[in-house]
């Protein structure tokens, strides 16, 4: 199986886990590139210094605004506020190695305690001398690992026009001072630019578990609202996409209200 590009989506994806509660659409413009964000977070009411369990529903689609093959991305960062967590305590850990090559029905067949996350993809499959192909796939992310490190693992795979499949690994690093608390990096070889790009994505990202008898959560938030007040708005996330020849940096505010 071939590998192909497509993980700018998925960085923006991972950013607008912490969009607003309601469905909320977001573009970013940066020279001939266009990013457009759909995404719900439930729920809306958290509590103010816990984090408590979280799932969000993310829509994207990447483009050239006149028409043309959007830049490719080569690398990516991810901060995500103090105020949110990720939580793999317990959780099954799935290999890159386990998944890559693999038909989506055989990588969660071998990682399915380890999904995180699912959804759907849309790409064009660009050949030399052949013209473009549209295609659509499976999109799967599992808890993972990175050289011995905890790592998110995004998993894409189509049979149009042939079989193909390929992992972006994520590594996952917790940053000591600032408002953010975690960062997520990755790095994208050239050879993930070479057939194609993925332009569209629809992802639902939740996971509740259990682990010595307590019920956990992969995703979790708390309302970092002051004290004596409910409501707020904060900066939960923040992407830098780096393209070829350009670097998209945007950060994703949150809404959120106290529970009583």
């Amino acid at each position: 199986m071939r590998r192909g590009k497509g993980a700018g989506l998925l960085a923006v994806a991972i950013l607008a886990t912490a969009s607003a509660s309601l469905a909320h659409a977001t573009t970013i413009q940066s020279g001939d590139l266009r990013i457009t964000v759909l995404a719900q977070v439930a729920p809306f009411a958290l509590p103010r210094a816990t984090p408590a369990p979280i799932s969000a529903f993310v829509a994207g689609h990447v483009e050239e605004p006149h028409g043309g093959v959007p830049p490719q991305l080569q690398e990516m960062t991810v901060d995500i506020n103090r105020h949110a967590l990720l939580q793999s305590r317990g959780l099954p850990v799935c290999p890159s190695a386990r998944i890559q090559p693999s038909t989506t029905s055989r990588a969660l067949a071998k990682c399915g305690g380890a999904l995180i996350g699912s959804g759907q993809f849309w790409a064009s499959i660009v050949l030399p001398e052949q013209g473009s192909y549209p295609t659509h796939g499976r999109l799967l992310i599992f808890n993972g690992r990175l050289h011995g490190r905890p790592a998110v693992l995004a998993h894409i795979y189509t049979h149009n026009p042939f079989d193909s499949s390929f992992v972006i690994a994520f590594a996952i690093t917790k940053v000591s001072k600032g408002p953010y608390g975690t960062e997520l990096t990755a790095s994208l070889p050239e050879a993930l630019g070479e057939w194609g790009y993925v332009n569209r994505i629809k992802l639902t990202l939740k996971r509740r578990y259990e682990y010595k008898g307590r019920e956990l959560s992969y995703f979790n938030a708390a309302c970092p609202a002051p004290a004596g007040t409910r409501l707020v708005s904060f900066p939960i996330a923040r992407a830098t996409l780096g393209f070829s020849e350009q670097t998209v940096e945007a950060a994703v505010n949150k809404s959120c209200r106290v529970k009583e």
